[in-house]
């Protein structure tokens, strides 16, 4: 299947239901994300992906102002485990 019959059927489907702002290219954002959040190391989600690059890749990957306050608050935790 070539790219462009799959985002027609992808399309046709979406306004079938209602959808709209729904791309090949958001599911594809939206599972490398997942990948990603699930610890999927980032080399691997590159081999899947196909990028040229991390950096390229990187691009794909959506952070949410939760993981930010998570990974301030593990910086913080272990820092208060190892004063003493």
């Amino acid at each position: 299947m070539t790219r462009a019959a799959a985002d027609l059927i992808l399309k046709t489907a979406c306004q079938r239901v209602g959808l709209v702002g729904v791309s090949t290219h958001s599911f594809r954002r939206t599972a490398l994300t997942r990948m990603h959040n699930a610890g999927i190391p980032l080399r691997v989600i590159q081999e899947i992906s196909g990028h040229s690059s991390l950096e390229v890749l990187q691009r794909y990957l959506e952070v949410t102002d939760q993981q930010i306050v998570d990974a301030v608050k593990a910086i913080s935790s272990k820092s208060n485990q190892n004063s003493f």
